[in-house]
């Protein structure tokens, strides 16, 4: 037992080291993931600003082109050589010369007196414009600007490079080696720190020069480049600056600079521990300074242990008062809790007094409208209004059925498919019955032939209380009250919804209910859903509309939820999953047991391994899915009389599947396979959305039972 004892005083230390090693390593890599985005972003967003600051200058250039060579085109030799000479006086030291070329490429005039000893093309930048690289007889470099004139030959300009980049580019320092590269969509290199590499392609030229190096991580690296977009790449090259050309790791962020038609790409190149080096160094004070507060704080520990050891009966004391504080806290909230259950209690005996009295008033509303349907004639309007009045008594039934049931932990509903242009149609004239003057009702339907399964009732008294609640916040002032309802894909749903959407519904109705009144504070749209809420005066409200709305859209297996602003008002979102109406020919059920066509879905295939050996035993054949999407595929490839799954599969409700079965395989029996018996599974049976349920262990018995027990009840 000892030394039981002694092995975990020495396993428990080594694992919490282990635990805080695993931790440090996490926060670690967080923290130099971090530092070294934002240090890349920095150095893109250098090579960005060059970028913009050479194509700037480059459509200037252009543009002076342009210029010059209407100036060529237009006037006389002499008045256009007048004009070259105070265009060259009058510009910037970049400038170094212009010059005019013949057809043949020879130089027939310039400004200033220039011999060109060769000359590269390095971008045509459109039919018209070009730039080549030339170099006179001294070896200065010059990227030179050329369009073509109407009367044939060029017009040239040409810009020191040299001067341009030691100006504008190498003076910028990044990190301890890194430089600024300039090359051409095909790779060429047109400014670099090593004047020896201007004008080489990347790859090639450097392989000529160096041919025992590496460069499939500058290949890879030069390809992003080459496609005219901005980005960073981390790669391995050499420091080319260097004689000795020491392989390192290198970090590049590229921005392309346009030339009209082409592009040029502008890279900043750095070594990669310039980044990380300061990183680690940053990180590793870090610890240290939290190895420091932890020992300083272990000895306070210390200090105040030896200080509490000489207080204990003193905190004994304060214990023991704390106690009966606590005590009769409980005691407090007990006597809340039974306050509040003394309430519901109270509105429970209510309910049923109240649910009687509206009964006695209803049947004769019913008895007599009915008399009234029978005796007026077929479709007379005073028949319409007779059936106008049965229809909305019948609303009113359910109403206090639902009254009579606030006491009852379960609600029996019955769910329907219900058009949903006529709900909305039906709604509007319910809300505009309760608009006051001065509130102004406005709709806008955009459905036609859309359904959903649901209870019609409930779902106008969820539209009924938030319109109700628009018609308070808008109070006395002029108001308007918009409902639009319109079909949405559960995609775009995904986007604004708080939490994961069900599978089971690719499309939804939105209902949205809009008002100018007062609106909300941050702090009230937090509960306006809680039960027993209200900002109304005591005795105005009693806070359940709101609660019992979002209550029922759940029960719908939609989503309710709210936007509003203080003075700006109120916006009620309502999304409710479309019903499925595609039918698929009639399965018949007057078959014998043997020509079922079962298909059962659990994610265990053992269980389903089993359940096929029993069913082929017996002359069955059944098909067994562990998906949701096998599942969906069978069902499309075959008809199938009875459908088991289980309640729980993948991250899949089997109530949900069924539900958005509904309307689509009508004849299909439906069973749930559940641990226990659940009520979510005793309600989907309740309202038709499943034929019944079976406990698991599940067998094939069992299976069969549950289908003879619902034939018979269909017979």
């Amino acid at each position: 037992m000892k030394k039981n004892k002694k092995t975990w005083i020495a396993v428990i230390p080594l694992f919490l080291i282990v635990v805080f090693v695993l931790a440090g390593f996490g926060v670690w890599k967080k923290y130099r993931d971090t530092l070294m985005e934002n240090q890349e972003e920095q150095l893109l967003l250098t090579t960005r600003i060059l970028s913009e600051n050479m194509s700037v200058a480059a459509r200037e250039y252009e543009d002076n082109l342009e210029f010059l060579a209407d100036i060529t085109e237009e006037r006389e030799a002499e008045d256009a050589e007048n004009i070259y000479k105070e265009y060259i006086s009058t510009q910037n030291s970049m400038i170094a010369n212009l010059y005019l070329e013949d057809q043949d490429g020879k130089i027939t005039k310039y400004v200033r007196d220039v011999e060109m000893k060769s000359s590269e093309l390095l971008t045509q930048c459109s039919e018209k414009n070009s730039v080549y690289m030339e170099k006179d007889s001294s070896g200065k470099i010059y990227n030179v600007y050329k369009r073509d004139l109407k009367t044939g030959g060029k017009i040239c300009l040409m810009i020191d490079a040299e001067k341009y980049y030691q100006k504008l580019i190498s003076g910028i320092r990044i990190g301890t080696n890194g430089y600024i590269v300039v090359k051409n969509a095909d790779g060429t290199i047109i400014m670099h720190p090593d004047k020896k590499q201007w004008g080489i392609k990347v790859i090639e030229g450097r392989m000529e020069m160096y041919p025992d190096l590496d460069y499939a991580s500058l290949k890879q690296m030069v390809e992003g480049q080459n496609s005219g977009k901005e980005g960073i790449s981390d790669y391995y090259s050499y420091w080319w600056t260097d004689p000795e050309q020491p392989r390192v790791r290198k970090i590049s962020a590229y921005s392309p600079v346009k030339l009209q038609d082409s592009f040029w790409s502008v890279s900043a190149v750095i070594d990669y521990d310039d980044l990380y080096e300061p990183i680690a160094e940053g990180f590793l004070k870090m610890i240290f300074v939290f190895v420091g507060i932890l020992l300083s704080a272990g000895a306070l520990v210390f200090i105040l242990w030896r200080v509490m050891k000489d207080m204990r009966r003193a905190v004994r004391e304060i214990d023991d008062l704390k106690e009966l504080n606590e005590q009769l806290e409980k005691m407090h909230r007990s006597e809340e809790n039974i306050a509040h259950q003394q309430r519901l209690q109270i509105m429970g005996t209510m309910t049923g007094g109240i649910a009687h009295e509206f009964n006695n008033f209803l049947t004769p509303i019913m008895g007599y409208a009915e008399l009234l349907m029978m005796e007026l004639p077929e479709g007379s309007e005073e028949q319409d209004s007779a059936k106008e009045i049965y229809d909305a008594s019948e609303k009113a039934k359910d109403v206090v059925r639902q009254i009579s049931s606030l006491s009852r932990k379960n609600v029996e509903t019955v769910y329907k498919s219900i058009p949903m242009k006529k709900l909305m149609t039906r709604a509007l004239k319910m809300i505009e019955s309760i608009c006051t003057p001065q509130v102004h009702l406005e709709s806008d339907i955009q459905i036609e032939t859309e359904s959903i399964l649901g209870n019609a009732t409930q779902l106008n008294q969820v539209l009924l209380n938030i319109c109700v609640n628009a018609v308070h916040a808008i109070g006395k002032e002029q108001g308007v009250i918009l409902v639009v309802c319109r079909k949405e894909t559960k995609a775009k749903m995904d986007t604004k919804a708080a939490r994961k959407l069900s599978d089971a519904w690719e499309s939804y109705i939105h209902i949205l209910v809009k008002d100018n009144g007062c609106g909300m504070d941050k702090e009230t749209l937090r509960h306006i859903f809680d039960p027993f809420f209200t900002t109304k005066k005591g005795g105005e409200g009693t806070g359940l509309g709101l609660a019992l709305a979002e209550q029922i859209i759940s029960s719908h297996k939609g989503y309710l939820y709210a936007e509003s602003e203080k003075g700006k008002g109120s916006t009620f979102h309502i999304y409710l999953p479309i019903l499925d109406m595609d039918h698929t020919p009639q399965i018949a059920q007057n078959v014998s047991g043997k020509e079922y066509h079962i298909v059962v879905a659990d994610d265990n295939a053992k269980v389903l391994q089993l359940l096929k050996k029993n069913f082929e035993k017996i002359g069955i054949q059944i098909r067994t899915c562990m998906k949701k999407e096998e599942l969906q595929q069978c069902l499309r490839e075959q008809e199938m009389d009875v459908l088991v799954v289980d309640e729980t599969l993948e991250d899949c409700s089997g109530v949900d599947f069924c539900m958005s079965l509904a309307g689509k395989y009508p004849d299909m029996m439906k069973f749930i396979i559940t641990d226990g018996l659940s009520r979510e599974a005793v309600e989907a049976k309740q309202k038709g959305i499943i034929d019944g349920y079976v406990e698991k262990p599940v067998s094939d018995t069992a299976i069969l039972e549950a289908i003879r027990n619902r034939a018979k009840d269909s017979m």
